[in-house]
């Protein structure tokens, strides 16, 4: 009895150590067969080079992907006490925009540009200046006051008035570029006046559309196949969007058909008319069933009526042909 007792204990045991063992090798290759994620990978390369600004810049662009703006704030507020570069700079501005703190986000453009950020055309330096009213500029030309010998910072305040169509600053800044030294400030400085004085000969204004201030955001009045609908103009985004809700509905009143619905993820507007008389044939919508706005416009699209130019003093988007 007392041995049978042992044996059946014993072989319990065994079992019960069998199945342990089973379920290790799965673990195993569920975790062998799970891929690796950009933010585990570059946290195991920050590991390996912690030096490395560049990869640091990556990791956090990754956890903002993730939207995890805790761990991405906390990587930055490690990042700069180690090096303070452009590269840092841009992704602590992208986190303030994430937090709908535009302001913040346009002192830290400011500091980028300092660093030696160029403020191309269409990057987040010129979104932020759009969405803090001139903010990034404000800041920037704070900094070449503190200092006057840079040569960076005014060429780059003279990008930003260009992008803002403000000639006169433009040229200004230019203008101080070159009495620093900069001999290639005088060929921008040329070719800023014959684009000006081409413009003033045979560009003329088409169409002014009015626009209001959404949250920060351009919102303009227009009609999709007839119905009346708000549209939000979001210079950063790089393809048009429609959210859920604007889908249903207009599918239910008959303004969409179902042929207009491309495997659920794109939605074709055969006609969105904007202002007076401005008209978008056959424009594609990327369908975001979880997007609050009706309609989200880019840049890229609104850019087929012709070249755009915001009036913020007349609060109206001017077509020029």
């Amino acid at each position: 009895m007392y041995l049978c007792t042992r044996l059946t204990m014993r072989n319990g045991l065994l079992h019960i150590g069998l199945l342990v063992g089973i379920l290790g090798m799965w673990g195993t290759m569920l975790a062998a067969k799970r891929p690796v994620t950009d933010v585990e990978r570059l946290t195991q390369a920050v590991k390996k080079t912690p030096g490395d600004m560049t990869l640091r810049c990556e990791l956090v662009q990754a956890l903002l992907a993730d939207g995890d703006t805790i761990a991405a704030e906390d990587a930055l507020a490690y990042a700069l006490k180690m090096d303070e570069t452009a590269c840092l700079f841009i992704r602590k501005a992208q986190l303030c925009l994430a937090k709908d703190d535009s302001y913040s986000a346009a002192r830290y453009c400011a500091k980028a540009v300092k660093a030696g950020q160029v403020p191309e055309e269409e990057t987040l330096i010129y979104t932020v200046d759009s969405l803090s009213d001139g903010a990034v500029t404000m800041y920037v030309l704070q900094l070449a006051s503190e200092d006057k010998q840079n040569i960076t910072l005014w060429n780059s305040l003279a990008q930003l008035a260009s992008h803002r169509a403000d000639t006169v600053a433009a040229l200004r800044y230019y203008g101080t570029a070159y009495h620093l030294g900069d001999s290639t400030a005088q060929a921008s400085i040329r070719l800023l006046r014959d684009t000006t004085q081409s413009m003033a000969a045979s560009d003329s204004v088409i169409a002014r559309i009015p626009f209001t201030y959404q949250d920060q955001n351009l919102e303009i009045k227009g009609n999709i196949n007839g119905l009346a609908i708000r549209i939000m103009v979001d210079t950063t985004a790089t393809k048009s969007s429609i959210s859920g809700v604007e889908t249903k509905f207009m599918l239910k009143n008959e303004y969409l058909s179902k042929d207009d619905i491309y495997d659920d993820t794109s939605v074709v507007i055969k006609r969105l008319n904007l202002g007076n008389g401005m008209l978008l044939n056959d424009l594609l919508l990327h369908h975001i069933a979880a997007q609050e706005h009706p309609v989200i416009l880019c840049l890229r699209d609104l850019k087929r009526l012709g070249r755009i130019h915001v009036n913020k003093q007349q609060r109206v988007i001017e077509i020029v042909q």
